[in-house]
């Protein structure tokens, strides 16, 4: 077992105290899409327990920087908060899904690459940056396509909303199409998906109800979200 170097109490306060705009941008971020059912505040509050929690996980030998080890936790923080004491209309649940899906999936890439510095790799070029970046949204993309999928379960069909009538039926094209790779899935990659867009779990519980930690979930749900992306552009270029 990898023995985790925390940080002593007066640093841990340092790290709060000195990062509390960050929760506030991350609040920013989410208020919105909730603000007909949430106050602004009380997203901070949700965000400034995942801020307390990441300063007493967070590990400096690691390599990472404390702001970025954080954001992924004050962001699932608030929407965590936000399953669990807030009655948010489904197709609201389902945008903030997405968001967290999104920021999980990013979290994941930043441990693996500083994880693959640590053993050596040699410093990415600019031109490994901005493919590596046109790949994350492209999966960026993907995820949301999902969460509009899952909005379908409901009964929310956001082709329906759309005003394009040119728009809707490349939405309901794309669901389609998305159903297709997600069947292709293996059963515990198709499973982990589906706990997290339509059940709106997270990965830790996801992972838990699924027998796997949470590392092996979020490089579960990296994987199934790179399948999906690359069945989406084969069977008809990439998401909108």
């Amino acid at each position: 077992m990898r023995y985790v170097r925390s940080v002593d109490t007066a640093e841990r306060a340092r790290l709060v105290e000195g990062h509390l705009e960050l929760v506030r941008r991350a609040a920013k971020m989410i208020y919105p899409r909730v603000k007909a059912h949430v106050e602004f505040e009380e997203l901070v509050a949700l965000g400034n327990a995942g801020l307390a929690e990441a300063a007493a996980r967070f590990d400096p030998s690691r390599g990472a920087a404390f702001s970025t080890f954080a954001w992924y936790r004050v962001q699932g923080s608030i929407v965590d908060g936000l399953r669990k004491a807030s009655n948010l209309p489904r197709h609201v649940w389902a945008q903030i899904v997405a968001l967290r899906a999104a920021s999980e999936y990013l979290e994941h890439q930043a441990e693996r690459d500083v994880g693959a510095t640590q053993r050596g790799a040699p410093a990415q070029t600019t031109a490994d940056a901005l493919a590596a970046t046109k790949q994350a949204l492209s999966a960026i993309k993907t995820m949301y396509v999902t969460s509009l999928e899952a909005m379908r379960a409901v009964g929310f069909d956001p082709a329906d909303a759309s005003a394009n009538p040119a728009e809707g039926i490349e939405l309901r094209s794309l669901g389609a199409r998305l159903q297709r790779a997600i069947a292709a899935l293996s059963d515990k990659e198709r499973a982990l998906v589906t706990k997290h867009y339509w059940e709106g779990k997270n990965l830790l519980e996801a992972g838990a109800e699924l027998g796997i930690s949470k590392s092996w979930a979020s490089r579960m749900h990296a994987q199934a979200v790179e399948k999906l992306r690359t069945a989406l552009q084969a069977e008809g270029g990439e998401p909108p």
